[in-house]
């Protein structure tokens, strides 16, 4: 399998992946934009309400900039969430749609870091993470809850885009929520845990 591509001596980047035949392990691809299905499972509190995890489903679309090298140890990568869009229903909330939050003025960005998770081997994943402002309709309580503190989620990658690949919070987390009627008002939900998966190429 091809790891790098090299045209006369000279490392260049790979072309970057639309379907699944092009996924390649271990080599940083030319930058693009990524929308693929998305998974994920997350645990919020409402108080009053109790506790649930919800399986939300649908996509997110990430953009990608070149990577800072052509080698897999070496390269990092800036990305950017530009759009996520799930669903799910709670037992104890009723529907959920989880979104990007556009109002709150900053971006959901993250970074593949250089170097790998396991120093000294090349051939092994790298640490992508994320700090993610989302918010969540919860339409049976009537509320909007949003976070003012960055969601970190991580993932361990083995190519770029991670398609088949998961991650999430580092456990169980406290990401305080706040009500879109009233967001300078006390937090209304917490955010417990977020579990991921990431999908192929949405059609």
């Amino acid at each position: 399998m091809t790891l790098a591509f090299e045209t006369e001596g000279t490392e260049t980047l790979a072309p970057c992946p639309t379907s699944l035949a092009d996924l390649r392990l271990f080599t940083p691809p030319k930058g693009g934009i990524d929308k693929l299905n998305f998974v994920t499972w997350d645990t919020i509190e409402v108080p009053g309400f109790g506790e649930d995890t919800i399986e939300l489903r649908g996509h997110y679309q990430i953009q990608r900039a070149d990577p800072t090298a052509a080698d897999w140890v070496s390269a990092s990568v800036e990305i950017t969430m530009l759009e996520m869009d799930l669903t799910g229903v709670s037992e104890k909330f009723g529907p959920v749609h989880a979104s990007v939050n556009y109002q709150i003025g900053k971006r959901s960005r993250g970074r593949v870091s250089p170097g790998t998770v396991y120093p000294g081997l090349p051939d092994s994943p790298k640490m992508c993470t994320m700090e993610g402002y989302m918010q969540f309709e919860l339409s049976a309580l009537s509320m909007v809850v949003f976070n003012k503190e960055p969601v970190v989620l991580r993932h361990k990658i083995t190519h770029i885009p991670p398609v088949g690949q998961g991650g999430g919070t580092e456990g169980r987390v406290g990401v305080e929520l706040f009500t879109r009627d009233n967001p300078d008002g006390p937090p209304v939900a917490v955010l417990r845990q977020v579990k991921t998966h990431i999908g192929a190429w949405k059609q």
